[in-house]
């Protein structure tokens, strides 16, 4: 039996904020009542937090030597720059690693360092600090590397470093394992209960740099033209967007619109987002994509070279490049997609807890990619193993509920190596152990995860009626920006609504409404929901929609519309 895939959402209606309290916070902002409910349910509560929520600034970051080991690694970086000793930034292939690596290069370049950077062939080499690129530093007379969205579990690679007299400062934000390698320097937040969040890569990258240049009595102010890449990477990585990663990803989204870069700008334009106001879905749908495919199919150099080139001929040539490595890997997306949607259906049964594919020929860098679909449209956390003679190496995704990293740790005993946080994560393992891993992941998944976590959930921040929606409000609402996990775009929900006219499908399957409550009308779109028209177009039919409020604009006008999330005949709703 096959697992039902795309299962309707539960709705789960996040608990009234206090009416008396919601009102009397709107009278002390001005700000509207709507909005305000949402920002006390998500633990704004006074007139300073709205304030810095709506409006961060630079200012608000936090000092920079508060991570562990920062300081002691700034120091090093400084002694390096002073004795024009070589520095290696050791990097990764995905677009944290590549935006971080291009930044700690843009960044100690410009202050007079001898730099060079060194990213591991996914192909070839696989993820992680290696070896072999600390024999490159050494063959390049680097005294200093400095590693970049990698380093974690990199033990012996640490030692080996030791070894042969090359200092070792290590740039992470995955999460470490029982023993912390060797290093000169560890910087990363989750050796300790940092208070900025979950940072990625290359947001560690720039507290290192913000590090560097506060030691140096420079103003720090200076970085945030280079907010442009620390934006596209901490989006790309689809970490918290709460904290830190909040103003760094609002204000990286502000210089991403202006970036000087001219690698930048081809980007923007071959992904047709010229003259957009940039968002994090423009990142992680159009940009991040472009950057991820050299790295996935092969050598993720020239996506650096790309991000920091100040020849406009030179990035115009690598953008065009980018661009027809992504027209590439989608090919191959496509095939593999439809290779692992077969193999699911023919393998899987709906009591299993969790997916393991393995396939010969599977192109492991792509296997991230549709690891993440199978896991969005099975709603079960997802391994997809590429085999290779007698190893398989691959990528996990996972669902909000289970926790990939320590899962994963549970079957340490299978594995090579593998390495990552709660909802990604990579591995390998020997061909000889598969059966055994799918054993273990299976019996893991199933004594962690119950049936209510393998539906997924829609969260409702606030009901509204139609009459409390305007454009204030959506403007209000878009303020709330940049929206990713951890602060998820509002979903409202108005019940009981009534149809002002017939609905009707369009494009691909999208329903088209026009939507009536007490006299008041407000166009909405249900995208590939269109299978819904029957229901709907019953005579005094009633039902509750879910949505996000967004502009509409067209043919020169902007209008409010509901962007639908999911429709429930009015009878058969139920609030949890």
């Amino acid at each position: 039996m096959a697992i039902a895939t795309q299962r309707k959402p539960s709705w789960r209606v996040i608990p009234e904020a206090d009416s008396l309290a919601a009102a009397r916070f709107s009278g002390e902002t001005n700000l509207p009542l709507v909005l305000c409910k949402i920002l006390l349910k998500r633990g704004i509560n006074s007139r300073q937090e709205a304030e810095k929520f709506l409006n961060p600034a630079f200012s608000d970051l936090i000092d920079p030597f508060v991570l562990p080991d920062l300081e002691k690694a700034s120091d090093r970086i400084i002694l390096a720059l002073k004795n024009k000793e070589k520095i290696m930034l050791f990097g990764d292939y995905d677009v944290d690693g590549i935006t971080a690596t291009a930044l700690l290069y843009l960044c100690l370049s410009h202050l007079g360092g001898e730099v060079s950077y060194y990213l591991p062939n996914r192909l070839l080499e696989g993820y992680g600090l290696s070896k072999e690129g600390i024999k490159e530093a050494q063959k390049r007379g680097a005294g200093l590397i400095v590693s970049v969205d990698c380093g974690m579990t990199a033990v012996e690679e640490a030692d080996f470093a030791q070894e042969i007299g090359i200092n070792l400062i290590i740039t992470d934000h995955h999460e470490p394992k029982e023993k912390v390698p060797d290093a000169y320097a560890v910087v990363n937040p989750k050796r300790t209960d940092y208070p900025g969040g979950e940072l990625s890569g290359v947001g560690v990258a720039f507290k290192l740099i913000s590090g560097v240049f506060r030691k140096l009595g420079l103003d720090e102010k200076g970085l945030i033209r280079h907010l442009d890449l620390v934006a596209l990477g901490t989006s790309a990585d689809i970490v918290p967007l709460t904290k830190e990663n909040r103003i760094l990803v609002k204000l990286g989204l502000e210089q991403l619109e202006k970036s000087e870069k001219f690698g930048i700008q081809d980007l923007i334009l071959n992904s047709g987002l010229e003259g957009k106001k940039l968002a994090t879905s423009h990142i992680v749908f159009g940009l991040a994509p472009r950057i991820n495919a050299v790295g996935r199919l092969g050598d993720a150099q020239c996506a650096i070279k790309l991000l920091s080139t100040t020849d406009p001929r030179e990035a115009s040539q690598l953008a065009l490049f980018l661009e027809m490595e992504n027209r590439r890997r989608r090919e191959i997306d496509e095939r593999t997609m439809k290779e692992a949607l077969e193999m699911a259906e023919r393998e899987f049964k709906s009591e299993d807890k969790a997916i393991v594919l393995v396939r010969e020929n599977w192109h492991p860098g792509i296997v991230g990619i549709i690891a993440a679909r199978i896991a969005e449209i099975y709603y079960r956390p997802t391994v997809l193993l590429a085999l290779d003679g007698q190893e398989a190496k691959g990528s996990a995704r996972s669902i909000p509920s289970f926790h990939l990293f320590e899962a994963l740790n549970e079957c340490k005993e299978l594995l090579i190596r593998f390495g990552g946080h709660k909802q990604a994560a990579g591995l390998a393992l020997e061909k000889k152990n598969l059966e055994s891993f799918k054993e273990k992941l299976q019996n893991v998944a199933s004594q962690k995860l119950t049936e209510e976590n393998l539906i997924p959930q829609l969260n409702i921040d606030c009901e509204v009626n139609l009459d409390e929606i305007n454009q204030e409000l959506v403007t209000y609402l878009e303020q709330m920006a940049p929206f990713g996990p951890g602060n998820m775009r509002p979903v409202l929900v108005t019940k009981n609504l009534g149809n002002f006219a017939q609905p009707s499908v369009v494009g691909n399957n999208h329903l088209k409404l026009r939507i009536n409550q007490n006299n008041k009308q407000l166009d909405g779109i249900a995208f590939e929901q269109g299978d819904f028209i029957k229901p709907l177009s019953a005579r005094d039919v009633r039902y509750d929609l879910a949505y996000v409020l967004e502009n509409n604009f067209f043919n020169g006008n902007n209008s409010v519309q509901l962007r639908v999330k999911d429709i429930k005949l009015s009878s058969s709703v139920q609030f949890s």
